[in-house]
């Protein structure tokens, strides 16, 4: 009796051999040709194939790039452009994460969208910018405030969608690592430091700097305060730590009053770990000194203070100078009161230059949108705000565990700072909010739904 193969051929036979052979040697062929014309394009496969089966390891990576891409999104700029919006790490790791996530939904069975009534807030203020850019006729001037709100809308249904049935503990280790680290060098590092002495971080400008640090730390602290083991330990004890310096080397007067306002907040979001606390105070008296330049800080407080107390501005040039632009926008509000002028042209339309030359923002996220989109867009922050307090705040009240409550009480306290550090600066496209805002819905989303899995 012959042997014979599957297919009917003899066993013995060498011609089943011969397809693969030929398309092996076709393949070395290819790859040979490949290295020797252009061996970076291998380099970037080989990169770019292990970069895909990281990041469908786990919903989780994608999120912890995006958050790393937007800490280093100053240095993570390629020079190239889109429709005139410059291309970033941040965008480009936004944009692999929508691909990364729709393979994982798939791959998976999850839904690849979720819904919640803080996207819907989102998608009115979205709504009101593209009705003011109509109603002034100058797309060009709204259109960076316009493509960047929407793009930003997209980072928070992608986070809440990816994260809404992921087990955050690790998520939380690997965000608290990562920001642990980046405080640490920027206390450590001079590039990090301006002219001036002030500590500006990865953001290149100490009030953005501040600003990002009292967004995040909260944010985290509320993850990880519940974890037990050494790294969630150290985590929180460099948090606590480096935070606080880190507001203070900024010499940012709002960080530190917007610091100072939520501080009890961190407390009690800490107040299981009280010898954590009594350690880390300990250690923050013996390093302040070191990483502070307390004559310059108070130096800058101090005319802060002559300033409320009716002594003038003139003196302190960046007071003087937010001061006018304060007057500008409420002009600009009065004979636009409806719609505003457009957004994107409140520099163009107060017409404000100052000692050191080109237009200015209205350093004031508030004053911007009264000015830009009035009553109208003023509305439609308004109902956002609204909706990100009640569903949080309700979920927070509601909450079935203390590990939801402190999550999402962490992600309550860092967006009301940031929300209080709006008042003097221009935040409304400020990336790491949305991503900040995103983790917050979906802990929200799992808090509701009895998620118990924390690994």
């Amino acid at each position: 009796m012959s042997r014979r193969g599957a297919g009917g051929r003899p066993a013995g036979s060498s011609g089943g051999g011969l397809g693969p052979l030929l398309l092996l040697l076709l393949g070395g062929l290819v790859v040979g040709a490949t290295v020797l014309i252009q061996p970076k394009l291998w380099i970037l496969a080989a990169v770019g194939v292990v970069a895909l089966g990281i990041g469908l390891s786990s919903p989780t990576v994608p999120v912890a790039a995006m958050f790393l891409a937007m800490l280093m999104d100053q240095a993570g700029a390629t020079g190239s452009k889109v429709a005139d919006l410059p291309v970033t790490a941040s965008k480009l790791a936004v944009v692999g994460t929508i691909g990364l996530w729709t393979l994982t939904s798939w791959r998976e069975r999850l839904p690849l969208m979720r819904w919640h009534p803080v996207l819907g807030g989102l998608m009115g203020v979205v709504a009101t910018t593209a009705i003011s850019i109509a109603a002034a006729g100058d797309f060009q001037g709204g259109k960076f405030e316009l493509l960047g709100l929407g793009m930003l809308t997209v980072l928070v249904g992608l986070v809440l969608a990816s994260l809404a049935d992921a087990p955050l503990d690790n998520l939380f280790r690997m965000l608290g690592t990562t920001f642990v680290l980046v405080l640490g060098a920027s206390l450590a590092a001079p590039s990090t430091y301006s002219d001036t002495g002030r500590v500006t971080g990865t953001m290149g400008d100490p009030n953005e700097w501040a600003t990002t640090v009292l967004l995040v730390t909260p944010a985290l602290l509320g993850g990880l305060v519940s974890q037990e083991g050494l790294l969630p330990r150290v985590l929180r004890l460099g948090l606590c730590g480096l935070a606080p310096l880190a507001v203070l080397a900024s010499e940012s007067r709002s960080a530190l009053l917007v610091l100072v306002l939520t501080g009890p907040a961190w407390l009690h979001l800490m107040r299981t770990q009280r010898r954590e606390l009594l350690l880390v105070g300990g250690a923050g008296l013996l390093a302040a000194p070191v990483v502070i330049d307390f004559d310059a800080g108070m130096r800058r407080l101090e005319g802060l203070w002559n300033a409320a107390r009716g002594g003038g501005v003139a003196s302190d040039y960046s007071l003087a100078e937010r001061s006018e632009l304060l007057r500008q926008g409420i002009d600009l509000f009065k004979h636009h009161p409806f719609l505003g002028v457009g957004a994107g042209r409140f520099a163009q339309a107060s017409g404000f230059i100052p000692i050191e030359g080109g237009m200015r923002p209205a350093h004031n996220t508030y004053l911007q949108v009264a000015a830009e989109q009035g009553v109208v867009g003023l509305f439609a922050l308004a109902v956002l705000g609204g909706v990100v307090v009640v569903s949080l705040g309700r979920g927070w009240r509601d909450a079935p565990t203390e590990r939801d409550r402190s999550r999402l009480l962490g992600v309550l306290v860092g967006l009301a700072a940031t929300a209080l550090m709006a008042a003097t600066l221009g935040l409304m496209t400020l990336a790491m909010a949305y991503l900040v805002l995103g983790l917050g819905l979906a802990v929200h989303h799992q808090s509701r739904n009895g998620h118990v899995v924390t690994a």
